[in-house]
């Protein structure tokens, strides 16, 4: 069991490794922000897709095969990010918390763990509303590509980083 704890100006942020009884809260995390930053890009059979896939069910099932970590401010899950082989999936910030370098600690934090494992360059797919976010923050863009969530569609940007 991880706790990594970090100074953000006057917030201690812990980084700990979600466990399978994390699942519903980390599922409600990613569905509340995604409700308001990406709910916008997707069609209504995509939205269901995406609702499943992150399903607090799903995810249990996910946290056996990802490296899922939570961010925890005063006991509250404030930020999730997870590595699956050297992709980096369930990156998300609890609204009200976004803006507020939660994300960006979780990025180097994960980025730690990928060069911990021998990984030269880790990758991802973000979504439109993320891109600058990940541009600002060191990363190249691959090309602008498909993936599909049980069956449905999504245009997204691959993502690379080369890690020193």
């Amino acid at each position: 069991f991880l706790i990594v704890s970090t100074w953000n100006g006057l917030m201690l942020i812990n980084i700990s490794l979600s466990l399978p009884e994390d699942a519903e809260l980390l599922s409600d995390l990613i569905m509340e922000n995604s409700s308001v930053n990406l709910l916008a890009h997707y069609n209504e059979e995509q939205w269901k897709a995406f609702n499943k896939y992150y399903s607090a069910k799903n995810l249990s099932k996910k946290l056996i095969e990802w490296e899922m970590y939570c961010a925890m401010l005063e006991d509250k899950i404030v930020g999730t990010i997870a590595l699956h082989k050297n992709f980096i999936v369930g990156f998300y910030t609890r609204l009200g918390y976004q803006g507020k370098g939660i994300g960006r600690i979780l990025m180097k934090f994960m980025e730690g763990i990928a060069i911990s494992k021998g990984f030269k360059e880790i990758q991802l797919a973000a979504s439109p509303e993320g891109l600058s976010f990940y541009y600002k923050n060191g990363w190249e863009k691959i090309k602008d590509t498909t993936f599909f969530y049980f069956d449905e569609p999504f245009e997204e940007t691959l993502m690379k980083k080369k890690l020193m």
